[in-house]
């Protein structure tokens, strides 16, 4: 029997669970000034970042919007006993409303001109030892913005020519081919040709459907810009859709990788070139279905992989943080997809595994006395069943809830959520947020940040 679940029936729901939690909120900020620890004080414009004044460093945690944010957060607090300012779009962003926020604050978004100028009177304020990014929006606005940064917070990125090279998939294909890497087979070229020759009748007969079609640089903003094109009669809607899109007029069409339907992703941390960390997870299950974001993964050895990946980021001159990953074919072959300079929307599970690859990050660059010291788990799984829930509330004519829940539940699997952290996991995403009654969405952003709030002692 199918069950019907309306999207109003979720929002009910996450209304309901998040009330009592933002009515408390409230009454406790309304009657809670900042400690004397928060308040602002000046920070040098030397031209290098100031020492770390104790073992306990100060992250600016940007993306607070994100539950991406929050695994991060929480590892931070525990392997290095983090103060963590967390930085969201209002005061009810997930991170903000955290237990393991120390210090909340709001900024505008990542694209809107006082960005920067806010972050940099946040980073005045609170005295940060390092600023922390995780989607590839706050890591890319915080690449171009690094001579205004860095001289005064540690950050962690890779080199500017090497950051670019990355995130265009064109360059990146051609630096895995350089180290014996399968890439797919590319229809780019001939599309262009049709496409500039009025698009003429049978010129998609030499393609091998399915093809797949994205944009050549990274769109970000949480936007999934891809797609996967079946047959000749959906082509060029499809095209015409990703071209508007896209960052640039450039667009890939590609060989679909079918294979097992397995995404493979590889995790890399390197500090100046030479390798600090690696793992590689297998998405089981994702969202949309046909590759997209995971709803449940698995920590794999792929030794090979890693060895091609680690070759492939040593190449181009990496620093900092990467995911590589890969297709499988039928035959078992991997061929390489992409390069994602950032933290993938599945840590959690590297991060509960033991792969602590955030506050190893923050220990290194910040020359911390020690290392965390971590025993990874060779093997492991994780559902992210809020995820699949929202996949299903937007689709539900075509998915069974049945079904989807099945895939959540599993003995022995984690789940994402942190059930000591309810409070935030639970907060709805900024596109529900801004429809409940006890939430102001300003007309227009804020061109510096305000404090909302100090974590509450446990």
């Amino acid at each position: 029997m199918r069950v019907s679940v309306g999207y109003r029936t979720v929002y009910r729901l996450y209304y309901f669970l998040s009330r009592p939690t933002l009515t408390a909120y409230d009454r406790l900020q309304a009657h809670s000034p900042l400690s004397e620890e928060s308040k602002a004080v000046p920070m040098s414009r030397s031209t290098t970042p100031r020492a770390v004044q104790s073992t306990r460093p100060r992250v600016l945690l940007l993306g607070g919007g994100s539950l991406l944010s929050l695994p991060i957060a929480k590892e931070l607090t525990e392997d290095l006993e983090a103060t963590i300012i967390g930085v969201g779009r209002t005061r009810y962003s997930r991170l903000v409303r955290s237990r393991y926020c120390d210090i909340g604050v709001t900024t505008p978004p990542t694209d809107h001109p006082a960005y920067i100028e806010s972050l940099r009177s946040v980073i005045d304020r609170y005295q940060p030892d390092m600023v922390v990014p995780t989607g590839y929006d706050s890591v890319a606005t915080l690449e171009g913005a690094r001579e205004t940064l860095s001289p005064v917070v540690g950050t962690c990125l890779p080199p500017r020519e090497s950051f670019h090279h990355a995130i265009n998939k064109t360059s990146a294909a051609e630096s895995a081919e350089a180290v014996t890497l399968e890439t797919p087979t590319e229809y780019s070229t001939l599309i262009a040709d049709l496409d500039a020759r009025g698009r003429p009748a049978g010129g998609l007969d030499v393609l091998e459907f399915p093809v797949f079609c994205k944009p050549t640089v990274e769109v970000g903003g949480g936007h999934n810009l891809t797609a996967r094109i079946d047959e000749p009669g959906a082509f060029w809607a499809t095209y015409d859709r990703i071209v508007e899109g896209a960052p640039t007029d450039d667009v890939l069409v590609q060989e679909c990788v079918t294979g097992t339907g397995s995404t493979y992703g590889c995790g890399v941390l390197f500090f100046e070139n030479e390798l600090e960390c690696v793992y590689t997870h297998e998405e089981v299950r994702s969202v949309p279905r046909r590759g997209g974001i995971g709803t449940r993964l698995r920590v794999v050895r792929e030794p090979t992989l890693e060895a091609k990946s680690i070759e492939l980021l040593r190449q181009i001159g990496w620093h900092g943080l990467a995911l590589v990953e890969f297709r499988k074919r039928a035959d078992g072959t991997f061929v390489f997809m992409e390069i994602n300079p950032k933290f993938w929307a599945s840590y959690a599970l590297a991060s509960a595994t033991g792969y602590r690859f955030a506050s190893t990050m923050v220990a290194r660059t910040l020359g911390l006395p020690e290392t965390p010291i971590t025993s990874p788990a060779p093997t492991g799984e994780m559902a992210f069943p809020l995820r699949e829930l929202e996949f299903y509330v937007k689709n539900r004519d075509e998915e069974q809830l049945s079904e989807c829940l099945r895939a959540m539940v599993d003995p022995g699997m984690a789940w994402s959520v942190d059930r000591s952290d309810l409070r935030a996991w639970l907060t709805p995403p900024a596109a529900l947020t801004e429809r409940l009654p006890t939430v102001e969405t300003p007309s227009e952003p804020e061109p510096t940040a305000e404090s909302t709030h100090l974590r509450n002692p446990q």
